[in-house]
């Protein structure tokens, strides 16, 4: 009785796996596949789990997640890249940030955003102004054009990087070839080339293995001026090519970016600038123009978010912390703007000066919109969500609100007026971000436990 039991059972049991077997792999081969290429003006676009696009994605002004497979090319502007699963082919994003935790076969390129590899990527990665975390793997090399970069992870070819800081405590195959800043290698780090460094420092622990260490000029951190490690890097005897690069990023980012916008049919269009609609007319003309603001406000703001991100901290924080002085800051210094010029140009001495407060007044109107698109962004992030959102996400999305503002008929006109003069305030206050308050303290309204 015993042995029927237990063959009943199995006969049983075999009966079961007969019929769900078929059923679950019919449901897990199912897949929704499209054979052409995705472009979204703006918004969010998913590619989820389960979709197979043969063709080309493209997104601007939003959040791009692919949790399936892609065999094409992924393209983003001002917004996030999230990878989940499978790109057959390259990434590109400009103002924005890309995370991959899946596969991308072939190269990723990010310009003006953070760029985090928790997955795989075959091809080479290349980031221009922003942060990089390598996590996971890179097959290819690495160009890091300014920021900082950081591998944990393994790296099979070469890692080159104009300025910044370069932490090291996974695996690099190829050469370290860093311009100008510092080398820091940590207890597990292997370099299997050679770590040069043109001008600044090589920090190694004796654990370390690394083929070779040269340094063209050695400079010590102080002279590297490096007082926090959030506040970025700078330069002394900066030379004029290496500004002129930084400069000629921004012009690509933004020329890229606005290359996949069209506002008005091509025969209206300008052939040597044709994303601009011509005339700017109308209300097409407005939105071009508006749309165009916010793209570069966004390129100088997040160049100044890389360049100086704890300045910009501060002087957001006073905008809220100290509305009083910065706004009668602000309107004087909007007040005496124009008479001050009047009264320089009346002998031929300050003339030259003319050009100094013009320069003075727009570095701090720039540090001080940095600082307020980035306070908004945070506040509108805050109140929708409790996640935390990359830097550069909440800058776009200050950049993003503020423009739309503008748009608007008289009010526009009047918030335009108002940011620029809260953005001068805030920067004269805070002395261009470098006295803000160290401590900002934040009073809950929740019971203590």
């Amino acid at each position: 009785m015993i042995y029927r039991k237990k063959d009943f059972l199995i006969v049983l049991t075999l009966l079961l796996a007969l019929v769900l077997l078929p059923a679950a792999n019919a449901a897990a081969t199912t897949m929704v596949i499209i054979d052409e290429d995705i472009n979204k003006a703006a918004g969010s676009l998913e590619i989820p789990d389960g979709t197979s696009v043969n063709g080309n994605v493209t997104l601007n002004l939003g959040e791009l997640v692919v949790g399936g497979i892609v065999n094409g090319n992924v393209k983003s502007n001002m917004g996030q890249v999230t990878v989940d699963g499978y790109i057959n082919g390259d990434v590109e994003a400009n103002m924005g940030q890309v995370i991959i935790n899946g596969n991308v076969a072939g190269d990723v390129m990010a310009r003006m955003g953070e760029v985090v590899i928790n997955g795989s990527v075959g091809g080479n990665l290349n980031a221009d102004l922003g942060e990089v975390e390598v996590d996971g793997s890179v097959g290819g090399d690495i160009g890091s054009g300014f920021g900082e970069l950081r591998i944990t992870g393994i790296v099979g070819g070469d890692v080159n990087s104009r300025a910044g800081k370069v932490t090291i405590t996974g695996i690099v195959e190829g050469d370290v070839i860093l311009d100008q800043g510092v080398v820091e290698l940590g207890p597990d780090a292997v370099v299997s080339g050679r770590v040069y460094v043109g001008r600044g420092m090589v920090n190694k622990t004796d654990t370390s293995i690394v083929g070779s260490v040269e340094i063209g000029e050695e400079v010590g951190i102080s002279e590297l001026q490096d007082p926090a490690p959030d506040e970025g890097y700078r330069f002394d005897g900066v030379d004029r090519d290496f500004a002129d690069r930084i400069a000629d990023r921004v012009v690509i980012s933004v020329e890229d970016a606005l290359s996949r916008f069209e506002f008005m049919p091509h025969r209206m269009r300008s052939p040597h600038w044709p994303y601009l609609p011509l005339p700017f007319v109308g209300i097409q003309g407005s939105v071009a123009r508006g749309v165009i603001n916010m793209l570069i406000m966004f390129a100088l703001a997040a160049l100044t978010f890389t360049l100086f991100p704890r300045q910009v901290k501060k002087v957001g924080a006073a905008v809220t912390e100290r509305t009083g002085p910065v706004v009668g800051w602000g309107i004087l210094a909007a007040a005496l703007a124009i008479p001050l010029m009047i009264i320089l140009a009346i002998t031929i001495i300050g003339i030259p000066l003319i050009f100094v407060e013009i320069f003075f007044l727009a570095a701090a109107a720039i540090l001080g919109y940095t600082g307020i698109a980035s306070l908004v962004g945070e506040r509108v992030v805050g109140a929708s969500s409790s996640a935390s959102m990359n830097p550069f996400g909440t800058l776009a999305i200050g950049v993003l609100i503020i423009g739309l503002i503008s748009l608007i008929p008289i009010l526009g006109w009047l918030v335009s007026m108002a940011v620029f003069i809260l953005a001068i305030g805030a920067a004269l206050v805070t002395r261009f971000g470098t006295n803000g308050r160290e401590e900002i303290v934040t009073i809950s309204s929740e019971p203590k436990e």
